[in-house]
């Protein structure tokens, strides 16, 4: 089965379609960790509307976010986000988060 990837700005009962994660970065990171821990492997699929933009630009765009998303998913220490889950840790979720995005994409 395949997952669809966008983005958008949550608004209830809209559908924004916006390149994947271009508004909301760590849930698109959360979404690939997610995928990668269950062992997913399906193909993913995407669900954006260029209306301002080149089509296959905006594809190729897709493509590279999710990889690079993937990839970033790889450097989360399951460990480490278990220990975190379990203390109910915010502070301390938001800041393995950052440093995975942000050294990562």
């Amino acid at each position: 089965f395949g997952i669809q990837l966008n983005d958008g700005f949550t608004r209830l009962a809209a559908e924004d379609g916006l390149m994947f994660g271009s508004v909301h970065p760590s849930m698109a990171l959360e979404i690939m960790y997610q995928m990668r821990r269950t062992n997913f492997s399906g193909h993913f699929y995407f669900d954006t509307f260029p209306q301002r933009s080149d089509p296959v630009k905006e594809a190729e765009y897709n493509i590279q976010q999710a990889k690079r998303f993937w990839y970033a998913a790889c450097s989360i220490d399951e460990a480490r986000m278990k220990q975190i889950t379990d203390e109910h840790d915010a502070l301390a979720a938001l800041e393995l988060i950052n440093n995975v995005l942000w050294q990562k994409l």
